[in-house]
């Protein structure tokens, strides 16, 4: 039973490569997606290692000096010490994905679908400030807000259009500010990492398309990075060493859930417990104050690849 939920959203600061099972492609190393849906996603286990690391390495933090918090937290599965992490987080979700526009040079995009789980997800932790009325009419989309700076004009008495990438879609305008998706993006804003770029443009460049359009945006508009390896003593290529790798790009925003509970006792009867035993509340609070604003998540670490801002937020003490 857990005690305690929390949210963490993450805005992507560069390109990211959290890697997925090969697959019969042109791309050498895709990315994680979702098996029903196609959706790119960052799996508990990649984004609960990351954390790990970042808390270990947080040079600013008193948490990362201490090692019995940080196996409260993450759990350890070693040969003098196993028990059972006090937290637990899930999949990183996709809520906006960054498509190419020819208007406001790109578009935060979204689906229906989306939204709909988002909404109850965020009733599982308690973040019940969400509408959960995302009930989009399919004739209203694609749906942009009424301050979009994605608009094209073809002519004085032509529909509103929007080109994301190579398609022309006529698009439906909001009307006022207490829409659904105005009201929507002006309640997630407060939750986002600290983000000048998001502050300013999510409101004016966000974009609602069907979600067979997202799916095949998702699939087709990742980054795709071409790589080869070098020979030292020969300063060319080597044989067989072109390889590519699919990448979530900067922009795209994600949330994951975190349910904590009280620390654990080890298995292992001959070691040292972990007494004083933490309540779920100072669990969580180490968690918030241990977290760093800016981590890295996936590989290529060391070509700058995988950094987020992330934001922990608090919507209720939610039994689960």
């Amino acid at each position: 039973m857990y005690e305690i939920t929390r949210t963490m959203f993450l805005s992507v600061l560069t390109p990211l490569h959290a890697g997925g099972s090969t697959r019969l492609s042109i791309i050498d190393q895709p990315i994680q997606r979702e098996g029903h849906t196609g959706f790119p996603k960052i799996e508990a286990s990649s984004l609960k290692g990351s954390i790990r690391h970042a808390f270990e390495n947080n040079a600013d933090g008193a948490i990362s000096k201490d090692s019995i918090t940080i196996t409260q937290i993450f759990g350890a599965d070693d040969q003098d010490k196993i028990v059972a992490s006090a937290a637990s987080f899930s999949d990183a979700r996709l809520l906006f994905f960054p498509v190419r526009s020819a208007k406001g040079v790109f578009a935060f995009v979204t689906c229906p679908m989306v939204l709909k789980r988002f909404a109850d997800d965020m009733n599982i932790v308690g973040m019940d400030d969400f509408s959960r009325d995302f009930n989009f009419q399919p004739d209203k989309l694609p749906l942009v807000t009424p301050n979009s700076k994605l608009l094209i004009k073809k002519s004085a008495d032509s529909p509103d259009a929007v080109i994301l990438e190579e398609f022309l879609y006529n698009v439906s305008v909001e009307k006022g500010e207490a829409s659904i998706l105005t009201s929507f993006i002006n309640k997630l804003l407060r939750y986002l990492p600290e983000n000048e770029l998001l502050k300013s443009m999510l409101p004016q460049n966000t974009i609602v398309v069907s979600d067979e359009d997202f799916a095949d945006f998702v699939r087709l508009s990742t980054e795709v990075i071409t790589r080869i390896k070098i020979e030292n003593d020969t300063g060319i290529v080597k044989d067989g060493a072109l390889f590519n790798e699919e990448y979530l790009p900067s922009e795209s925003i994600l949330y994951s859930l975190i349910f904590i509970t009280s620390s654990r006792q080890p298995k292992n009867s001959n070691v040292e417990t972990l007494e004083p035993k933490k309540e779920a509340a100072q669990i969580a609070k180490e968690i918030e104050d241990g977290m760093p604003t800016i981590f890295q998540v996936g590989a290529n670490m060391t070509l700058g690849k995988g950094f987020v801002a992330c934001n922990i937020v608090s919507g209720g003490e939610r039994h689960v």
